[in-house]
């Protein structure tokens, strides 16, 4: 008995030698995020015990954040004793913050002998206001598609919620305020977005104010079911695992990029998208057999063009068509995540003016650092033109915008900021792929843009196109009018050879209201409405 007493007490006074074991600090242990600028930050996890230290997984209590290790490091991590990892965390689904998500979780799961550990977050913004989505989902005879699967994307690009119609083809869904793109599917039907559109660029936006009830209908058309389809799986290019969720769209158009030729082949308006499944994988079906580019987009990743590389590809010019004549499977797109943790916004039109028949469909916009080069953020244009990319950390960016079949396009450079967090104007031109660079190409036909911003307090800017003619000129005027027809102010009034021309009209001295921009040259006569809003 004496013997085993004194092997027990041996034991106990020896446990830094028998028992080693690993320890987990976290430094700092609380995490705070200020505001829409202040979405990034990072902790130390370092092992100050005398064992391995295994981390095995990270569990958060909320679905709001990003949590990477440094150096693309994936789960299960090893410290040794001493050693130390860097995880880095970034809060996203900010726009579902209510005043009940403002302090959270991360649990750190090891072998640590107190495991989980904690880490601590505090949010220090929210948004409590709700507003309701409802709508009707049915076919073009009117008749209602029940179970049919309804989406909700904030700002065009980020998944935020989704619901199913009942029985009478009905959903109603209660969302934060904000600008919302709807989208439906249902199996034999073809996706369309709100707007009634196939195509998510030309998707109309609703903006859902608090106390609202916003109403949507979207009209599914059957799909022609001729056994058309490419499937595959959406593939983080870094980490190497599915993503979870996102579009796939696919669009008629020829390339590739070991066979370029000066002048690529434009894509034309047959469109077609699907879903992301939970699982990472997406099938979609097409009604006629041709070339397609697929591209998918994912939110809070840049989109992607499938190649047969097996790599990210963010431009059309690296990307490679697929060919459906059938079932085509095993196209998977590999996507790099961006950078868009910030609160600035930029936005302006982009436009096509020298090509007869362009259009801006299929136009996306990213912002590109000046500093490193990197992009950060994505959007869409619309019909009009115009775009939006928000998330903007503070920095020095341009625009960067693509379309299938032309050359990318570059912005003026602007800064986000503190004094500064939206950028307005930033207009872009494109010019036709493969165009000498020495060859000026000029417009084709007179034309007026939109002006922008519209509405406007208290200048806007007004572009025009004038086109080449036998007399090498035009005389052209732009002349505002108000609602009753009487002239406000002559802007321009002289001769203009050929090419993009841009004025700016101040309306300091003048009531709010609607107004008329007039654009003459020659005989023609071209006008359209602005919105002075003080």
């Amino acid at each position: 008995m004496n013997k085993n007493i004194f092997t027990i007490l041996l034991l106990l006074t020896f446990t830094g030698k028998f028992f080693a074991q690993p320890d987990i600090k976290i430094e700092p242990r609380n995490i705070k995020f200020e505001d829409l600028f202040s979405r990034f930050d990072y902790t130390l996890l370092y092992n100050d015990g005398d064992q391995v230290l295994y981390i095995d997984s990270l569990s958060a209590t909320k679905p709001y954040y990003i949590l990477e290790f440094e150096d693309n490091q994936q789960l299960p991590i090893a410290l040794n004793p001493n050693d130390t990892v860097r995880l880095n965390i970034t809060l996203t689904n900010f726009y579902s913050i209510t005043v009940n998500d403002t302090t959270d979780t991360v649990w750190v799961y090891s072998n640590d002998p107190e495991s989980p550990r904690d880490l601590r977050i505090k949010i220090d913004f929210f948004n409590d206001d709700l507003g309701d989505c409802i709508g009707l989902i049915a076919d073009e005879s009117a008749n209602p598609i029940a179970n049919s699967k309804v989406y909700f994307f904030y700002y065009g690009i980020y998944l935020f919620d989704s619901t199913l119609t009942d029985n009478a083809g009905i959903y109603t869904k209660q969302l934060p305020t904000g600008n919302y793109t709807v989208a439906a599917e249902k199996d034999g039907y073809k996706v369309m977005f709100s707007g009634n559109t196939p195509d998510p660029f030309y998707a109309i936006p609703v903006d859902l104010d608090s106390g609202q009830t916003l109403n949507v209908d979207i009209t599914l058309p059957l799909i022609n079911n001729n056994g058309y389809s490419v499937s595959g799986t959406v593939i983080d290019s870094i980490y190497g695992i599915p993503i979870d969720k996102g579009v796939v769209i696919i669009r008629k158009g020829t390339h590739t990029p070991t066979l370029m030729k000066p002048t690529a082949p434009n894509a034309d308006s047959s469109v077609y998208a699907g879903f992301i499944r939970p699982d990472g994988t997406f099938n979609v079906q097409v009604e006629d057999s041709n070339y397609y580019f697929v591209q998918g987009y994912s939110e809070y990743y840049l989109p992607t063009y499938y190649n047969v590389e097996n790599a990210s590809s963010v431009f059309w010019q690296n990307a490679d068509s697929v060919f459906i004549n059938q079932s085509i499977p095993d196209k998977n797109l590999y996507i790099k995540r961006d950078s868009s943790y910030g609160g600035g916004y930029a936005y302006g039109y982009v436009t096509i003016p020298n090509i007869d028949g362009s259009s801006n469909d299929g136009v996306s916009l990213f912002a590109q650092s000046t500093t490193n080069n990197e992009l950060y953020a994505y959007n869409f244009a619309k019909e009009t033109g115009f775009y939006g990319i928000n998330n903007l950390p503070y920095g020095t960016y341009k625009v960067v915008a693509q379309k299938i079949g032309f050359q990318n396009t570059y912005s003026q450079e602007f800064t986000i900021s503190a004094t500064n967090p939206d950028q307005r104007d930033v207009y872009l031109t494109f010019l036709p792929s493969g165009v000498d660079d020495d060859k000026e190409i000029v417009p084709t036909s007179i034309k007026l843009f939109n002006n922008f911003p519209n509405p406007f307090n208290p200048s806007t800017k007004i572009r025009f196109a004038i086109p080449s003619n036998n007399e090498n000129s035009f005389n052209v005027k732009v002349i505002i009018y108000d609602i009753l027809g009487n002239e406000i102010a002559t802007l321009v009034n002289e001769e203009k050879s050929a090419g993009i021309y841009e004025v700016t009209f101040n309306a300091n001295n003048l009531a709010s209201g609607i107004y008329i921009v007039t654009l003459k040259a020659s005989s023609i006569s071209v006008s359209q409405k602005i919105i002075l809003m003080k």
